[in-house]
């Protein structure tokens, strides 16, 4: 049986003490926690790209599992695909008002990248 108060309440990411989300191990606990929060874990890849570009790094862990030590994590080289697909879903989903902070955060990304181009022809 599968408890349900590991969905409610489940934190927002925060940018000032970055932590992974904590997922569950079981696969029948990860589907049912996938389908009741899919936007928050959508929120939490937003936020860990965002900490991401904040603090310079170039992969960030993402999702841990619960009594595991297997990790996801995000390297740089796919923040912008990412972000594409996280704004593509918000805007099937109908949340509008959540596609600004993707391009904001795009945007701090293109800069980035602008820097990184800029090094690398010199």
């Amino acid at each position: 049986m599968i408890s349900n108060n590991i969905y409610l309440g489940m934190p927002k990411a925060s940018t000032k003490k970055y932590k992974p989300y904590l997922l569950p191990s079981e696969f029948n606990e990860m589907e049912r926690f996938i389908e009741v929060n899919k936007t928050l874990m959508t929120e939490q890849v937003i936020s860990s790209i965002e900490y991401a570009l904040d603090k310079k790094l170039n992969i960030i862990e993402v999702f841990s599992f619960k009594d595991s030590d297997f990790v996801v994590t995000l390297p740089f080289e796919q923040f912008k695909d990412n972000l594409l697909n996280v704004y593509n879903y918000y805007i099937q989903i109908e949340k509008y008002e959540l596609c600004s902070r993707i391009k904001k955060i795009e945007t701090k990304l293109d800069n980035e990248l602008k820097k990184l181009n800029t090094h690398e022809k010199k």
